[in-house]
């Protein structure tokens, strides 16, 4: 597997540097804003600066489009077939997008095309792409993106096992979200099958500032909790990471992600505290600015944590 990849699409929420130093290869979605479109390919200062202007304000128009099965095709042929023997991809949740649909239905496509292209430049063997529904969103997903590259670059595992282990591990894998604004989760989240915030709870939540806990499991999302206050929803869900490191977690690791500058998590003083219990109890900690794709749904302003239990 000296040629072999992790490729995640952009809405998975990993730290720059460490998907820079992996080599993962980010697999764009297409982000509607207004009367433009452009591609979501992670990149972290141009999402800076996106949350800073007023262009995911509510009035604005804004929504995220997988590429089709026809682009993705074209990416194959074109770029993976000859850099790579073999390429993992670990995608969104089925039931919130298609890009797993459509890598899949590319795949099953290109894969003759794929084996003539790497004839023609003298490469031996077929080119693999296997796919991987993550069944979780974003600090989730890229929570899983990091198992694969600890088993493919420590544990120096097959294909065939680290699918295996990936498919055994991601069923534990609890993503929690406390939103900053509740007009995206209930205006344009719902809009992709999250029930999160109704217009009862949207009009008591903005009066009161209620914030909804919204965890994410097994594809589906829920709301389980509410609270008063941002810095009170950061406390719940650094409490529910502390509970299950407890317990004993899947994935040595809690991925978190925030759709905004970081420094406005840094400083916080639960983060803090939760970084130095992470730390006593041997527990890698993950920090990534939010995705583009995942704050159109979402808002400026989110944070979201993830972790794997045993259970």
């Amino acid at each position: 597997m000296s040629k072999a990849c992790i490729a995640v699409d952009s809405a998975c929420d990993l730290p720059s540097a460490f998907i820079a130093s992996h080599g993962i290869r980010i697999l764009p979605i297409k982000l509607k804003l207004g009367d433009k479109t452009f591609l979501d390919t992670r990149d972290q200062r141009r999402t800076v600066q996106l949350y800073a202007s007023t262009r995911l304000e509510k009035h604005f128009a804004a929504e995220s489009e997988p590429v089709s099965a026809t682009e993705m095709s074209e990416l194959m042929e074109k770029e993976l077939a000859l850099k790579y023997d073999v390429v993992l991809a670990i995608t969104i949740s089925s039931k919130r997008s298609d890009v797993y649909k459509n890598i899949r239905e590319a795949a099953f496509v290109s894969t003759e095309k794929c084996k003539a292209i790497r004839e023609r430049q003298g490469k031996t063997g077929p080119f693999k792409i296997k796919v991987i529904d993550s069944e979780t969103l974003f600090p989730g997903q890229g929570l899983l993106v990091y198992e694969a590259i600890r088993l493919l670059e420590q544990k120096k595992m097959s294909l065939r096992d680290i699918i295996n282990s990936l498919e055994a591990v991601k069923g534990g894998i609890r993503a929690y979200l406390v939103p900053d604004s509740l007009f995206h989760l209930k205006n344009r989240a719902s809009a992709k099958g999250d029930n999160s915030v109704n217009w009862f709870s949207y009009q008591m939540g903005n009066m009161l500032d209620i914030k909804p806990i919204v965890e994410g499991h097994g594809g589906v999302t829920t709301p389980i909790d509410k609270v008063r206050g941002f810095t009170r929803g950061l406390k719940n869900l650094f409490d529910r990471a502390e509970a299950a490191m407890d317990k004993g977690l899947s994935i040595n690791a809690v991925n978190m992600s925030y759709a905004g500058d970081l420094k406005q998590i840094e400083r916080r003083p639960e983060y803090q505290d939760f970084l130095e219990i992470a730390k006593q109890k041997g527990v890698v900690t993950m920090l990534s600015v939010m995705s583009t794709t995942a704050a159109i749904n979402v808002g400026p302003g989110a944070f979201a944590l993830a972790f794997a239990t045993r259970d």
